[in-house]
């Protein structure tokens, strides 16, 4: 599958409304003479150094720190919602890592991989080698069999898993589709066999998905029904056979995850000492709901870190040397939330889905999205409108691929009256041809009442020309059948990272993907700029030509950035809390804290004689 590493611990950064009543002579609007924000430079808050240099430290300590979202299930080839990765992304490891600092692969547990093209079938084989000192938890050493089998027979299997078995599907030049298939060579060495030459196979089939087959082999032989019930919420943590970091001790519904360390981990520090350093991790479960939990918990020091939201700057940041603890500044975002309107027939509303779909209707809401005040008011400057796609962690982003349609609201009536749609009874909404007021409902999963407010002002922009809006806010689990099975929504609320290489997000791009949010799973490309797009992304994924990729890609962006299926709205700046008795943080919006708690140490001072 096509993912970058998972960061292990997700610390929540979405910044809302803050006060600046105690940080003095400070205009968040404002830049230094290098013409970087000020934001980057914020008084009293810690950025990591690069390249960043990492303590040898030892074993001892444990992490306190909360969850949000309960797993349904632990099995990560039949839990359609990721929520298991709560849990899996700490137990089980990846191939590799893709550097953002030398923005390039990296090996993980595979040691070393080479590619090679075969000239007479135009094939491409990736040969990779597994690390030899890797065992999993039950004390079996993983071999490429594990791999193999986990890609073959579980991640690559329609019956199971036929959202991630997209991603092992190879479109070829005649339009056919070709499967990758892996194959062991010895006992740490395997190959993946592409049917033809791609520009990142590491991008491909790296995955954090790789599972024991001596455990997982025989609960196949039952059948599919065995798998898709395997590794239940009600597993005992010692049958979660793992290879990752941290081992799962207990885990009781609704209150609390406890992970130990793993004794036998691969990785080592530079004196070859065995990794992580951190004894246990104790997660507290806090529904979203609850929106100053976190906040508490760490005043309180109940956890070790906490990602800020923006109120909460100004009631931290004085008190940071009193209670020993820095707030480190992150830097821009990597990601963006965005609205997004459902063009699916499904949706059962002609009317309607001929209006989102087409794009004078997107490029007038994106004119009535004033996101300046939005920041302004419910984040207090801290972020920045966004007004692309893609972001500057991908090496071929242009940024001249950006919307001109920024608020403006006199250029969004005109559109709106383009598009036919008046008020014809004087009393404020717009009507379609048929009579019919134009109004829809904006859902959102956040029970954060700040994103409420700040949708609402989205909201409240819109009715002043006449599109009448309702906020509908929703279960988790509830946003996500709506979106990818029963399509009964207009429009809604979600957040996306910028991608980092050309192919990635496939799954959303690509007419056939089921996080196609805006109609999803077509059998054909229901537009022709979706069908453009589609030959763009197989395009970018075979093609090798650096000057050739960019082309394409600019093309990529000027599409996307034409028709906006997605309305991105800002970029936040990013900072996070921690307590100084933990050494090796190094953290920002691009570095996962402590090497994803791998190297995070207890310091001597704070440890118990």
């Amino acid at each position: 599958m096509k993912i970058i590493r998972v960061l292990i611990i997700v610390l929540s950064v979405v910044l809302c409304t803050i006060s600046c009543t105690k940080i003095e002579d400070f205009d968040e609007k404002s830049s230094d003479s290098t013409g970087v924000s000020q934001m980057e430079n914020f008084p009293g808050t810690k950025k990591t150094s690069l390249p960043i240099k990492w303590d040898v430290s030892s074993t001892g300590g444990v992490w306190n720190t909360t969850f949000t979202q309960e797993p349904t299930s632990l099995n990560p080839f039949a839990n359609l919602d990721d929520s298991h990765a709560v849990i899996t992304g700490i137990i089980l490891d990846y191939l590799f890592f893709y550097n953002f600092d030398k923005k390039e692969w990296e090996g993980n547990i595979v040691d070393s991989w080479q590619t090679k093209v075969i000239n007479t079938t135009g094939e491409m084989e990736l040969i990779c080698k597994l690390k030899d000192e890797i065992f999993w938890s039950d004390g079996v050493q993983m071999t490429a069999d594990d791999v193999v089998f986990s890609y073959n027979k579980l991640d690559g299997n329609p019956d199971l898993n036929p959202r991630n078995y997209q991603g092992h599907l190879i479109k070829m030049e005649d339009g056919s589709e070709k499967l990758v298939v892996a194959k062991t060579i010895d006992k740490l060495t395997w190959k993946y066999i592409f049917p033809r030459q791609l520009a990142s196979p590491e991008l491909q089939v790296n995955t954090g998905r790789i599972v024991p087959k001596h455990i997982w082999e025989p609960v196949l032989n039952k059948g599919i029904e065995a798998v898709r019930n395997f590794w239940s919420i009600d597993t005992p943590p010692e049958q979660l056979v793992s290879n990752g970091p941290f081992l799962l001790e207990s885990y009781k519904p609704a209150e609390r995850l406890i992970f130990k360390r793993n004794p036998n981990y691969w990785k080592k520090d530079e004196d070859g000492n065995s990794l992580p350093y951190i004894e246990k991790i104790v997660s507290s479960f806090v529904p979203e709901s609850n929106t100053t939990a976190d906040l508490l918990k760490f005043q309180q020091g109940e956890i070790e870190a906490y990602g800020l939201k923006g109120q909460d700057m100004a009631s931290l940041l004085p008190d940071a040397e009193k209670k020993d603890y820095t707030i480190w500044n992150g830097g821009i975002s990597t990601s963006y939330p965005f609205l997004t309107f459902n063009m699916n027939p499904a949706l059962g509303d002609d009317e309607k889905v001929k209006l989102f779909s087409d794009k004078r209707f997107r490029h007038a809401v994106s004119c009535l999205i004033d996101r300046r005040t939005i920041i302004d008011t419910s984040l207090n400057g801290f972020a920045e409108p966004c007004y692309h796609l893609f972001g500057d962690n991908n090496k071929y982003y242009n940024p001249k691929y950006e919307t001109p349609y920024k608020y403006d609201p006199e250029k969004a009536i005109s559109l709106l009256k383009e598009i036919g749609l008046e008020d014809k009874n004087g009393d404020g909404v717009l009507q379609y041809p048929s009579g019919k007021d134009v109004t829809f409902s904006l859902m959102s999963y956040s029970q954060d009442t700040i994103v409420h407010d700040f949708l609402n002002i989205i909201l409240s922009d819109m009715e002043k020309v006449g599109i009448k809006g309702t906020l509908e806010v929703v279960d988790f689990n509830l946003w996500i059948q709506k979106m990818l099975n029963t399509y009964d929504w207009d429009c809604t609320l979600h957040g996306s990272s910028f991608p980092t290489f050309p192919q990635q997000w496939y799954n959303r791009w690509q007419s056939r993907g089921n996080l196609h949010y805006w109609y999803p799973k077509q059998k054909s490309p229901a537009t022709d700029w979706e069908k453009r797009i589609d030959e763009l992304n197989a395009l970018l994924e075979y093609t090798i030509d650096e000057e050739q990729i960019q082309s394409l890609y600019d093309e990529f962006q000027q599409i996307l950035i034409d028709q906006l299926p997605m309305i991105p709205l800002y970029n936040k700046y990013t900072f996070s809390a921690v307590y100084n008795k933990w050494g090796n943080i190094n953290w920002d919006s691009k570095h996962s804290l402590g090497d994803d708690l791998r190297r995070t140490y207890l310091k001597n001072e704070y440890r118990e004689p």
